[in-house]
């Protein structure tokens, strides 16, 4: 049976629907939609009703608007909503509510929570069905397109939080209605829109666990300066069952032990899982990777599930491409570099943490970083990147590109022997810095999306040969 049928329309946005409908899948964007795909046209500043045609043309089996579409002709497929964003939230809000045996798990944090998400729905799916966040998924769309998935027989849900204003998180998690709520970490990223301050995103952050069902249960990181906040906030909301993940003796799960990785090959760490020592590999280089992969231990054993069988699952589990995936990639001279892709987005503390990883592996020949300028970090931002080449200056690499108009300083307080070169877009480095490598290279990317690093990955990837 489709997931979505007229009744269950029907139901979700207490309206009729004039035309038999059955389909799967939801889509808001016309360049993804699937054969058969109910596509919904969101206003915007790319507004979805310029693209109804087109998704109809292509396959849509329907499409929700608010107002008729210019230049189509099949008004037959057409469902006519007050406000397409609400009827989004009332199908996501319906399909939550009809899947009865949900254990669903909700991610949030400045830091990890993509990770901590992949990890988990890559070892849940092995124990019942899973349906997860694709892609990043979490906010005010993403939320309800993910919970539009959900069967009724759905076993287990991960769903990832984001949050860049104060107020976003609560909303979200009240559609999750979690059992089991996560807070990965707590960082600079978006201080520039949360009044400069680290307390106010942890309280932010917390909010998550206002919308956590009966006896459901908080995971946070223990160590973390703010720890004792987050806690608070989380027995102010009724929380009584608060777990935590750290280095620190008494932490409910805690990272003993970090092999460094060298050059793909697996890290093998070693844990304490609820009295349990463990050990096992991880395909992910860094202690801030092993720390989501506790995230990942401490849900499976609250969760009734096999430890043993949960590392081996995790073990299998890949980087996500832009967060710690690695890749080594022959030049046309024969020789090879390895190439660590973070670049997707950063704030200080992922870029902090990314850096010391990174200088944490065997390297053969020069190392490299490819650093992009960190964004909605206020009025201190000037500060946090002098401070992150600070940081830099104490590492090993050999040479330091900078890319960005705020991240100009960094470049500047670079040791001179470490300062490669500096441009303020991504367009006019990337061209270049291909003819620039001989082999053997280490090269590290990290920056703000908005920099799009991601693109001298795809052109190292594109222009040369992937080996094993």
């Amino acid at each position: 049976m489709a997931r979505w049928n007229n009744e269950s329309l029907k139901n979700a946005l207490k309206l009729e629907i004039p035309f038999s409908c059955n389909t799967h899948t939801l889509c808001i964007d016309s360049r993804q939609l699937q054969q058969g795909d109910m596509f919904i046209a969101i206003p915007g500043k790319q507004d979805g009703h310029d693209f109804v045609r087109q998704a109809l043309d292509n396959g849509a089996s329907c499409a929700i608007v608010e107002r008729a579409p210019i230049n189509t002709t099949q008004q037959d497929k057409l469902i006519y909503v007050k406000s397409s964003q609400q009827a989004l939230n009332d199908l996501g809000q319906y399909s939550r509510s009809q899947a009865k045996i949900l254990k669903a798990i909700a991610v949030t944090g400045s830091v990890g929570k993509t990770t901590t998400k992949e990890m988990l729905r890559s070892v849940l799916h092995h124990f019942g069905s899973t349906i997860y966040s694709r892609a990043s998924y979490n906010n005010h769309l993403g939320v309800p397109l993910s919970l539009a998935m959900l069967h009724p027989d759905s076993v287990f849900g991960v769903f990832e939080v984001g949050m860049n204003h104060k107020g976003e998180i609560l909303p979200l998690a009240q559609m999750i209605k979690p059992d089991i709520a996560i807070i990965t970490t707590v960082a600079p990223s978006h201080i520039g829109n949360m009044g400069g301050s680290l307390e106010e995103i942890a309280d932010e952050k917390s909010s998550i666990f206002a919308a956590l069902n009966n006896n459901g249960t908080a995971l946070l990181h223990g160590d973390h300066p703010l720890f004792e906040r987050m806690k608070k906030n989380a027995q102010n909301y009724g929380v009584k069952n608060i777990f935590t993940a750290g280095r620190s003796a008494g932490s409910d799960a805690r990272l003993l032990h970090c092999q460094p990785i060298f050059h793909g090959k697996n890290s093998l760490l070693t844990a304490e899982i609820f009295g349990k020592i463990v050990a096992y590999p991880l395909q992910f280089p860094g202690e801030h990777y092993a720390f989501d992969s506790l995230y990942a231990l401490l849900c499976g054993e609250i969760l009734g599930l096999d430890l043993g069988l949960i590392m081996q699952h995790l073990a299998k589990v890949q980087p996500v491409v832009g967060r710690g995936q690695m890749i080594n990639l022959q030049l046309e001279n024969g020789k090879t570099i390895f190439v660590f892709d973070d670049a997707y987005n950063a704030n200080p503390t992922s870029m902090a943490a990314g850096l010391k990883s990174f200088c944490t592996m065997n390297h053969d020949g020069r190392k490299i970083a490819i650093i992009g300028q960190m964004g909605e970090l206020g009025e201190n931002s000037e500060t946090y990147h002098i401070e992150m080449a600070k940081l830099i200056n104490t590492l090993n690499f050999d040479c330091v590109h900078v890319i960005g108009p705020q991240a100009k300083c960094l470049f500047e307080t670079l040791q001179k022997e470490k300062r490669g070169l500096w441009f303020e877009k991504v367009d006019d480095f990337k061209e270049e810095f291909i003819s620039t490598l001989s082999g053997g290279e280490s090269i590290f990317l990290k920056g703000s999306l908005s920099q799009r690093l991601q693109e001298v990955v795809t052109l190292l990837k594109t222009q040369l040969k992937a080996v094993a």
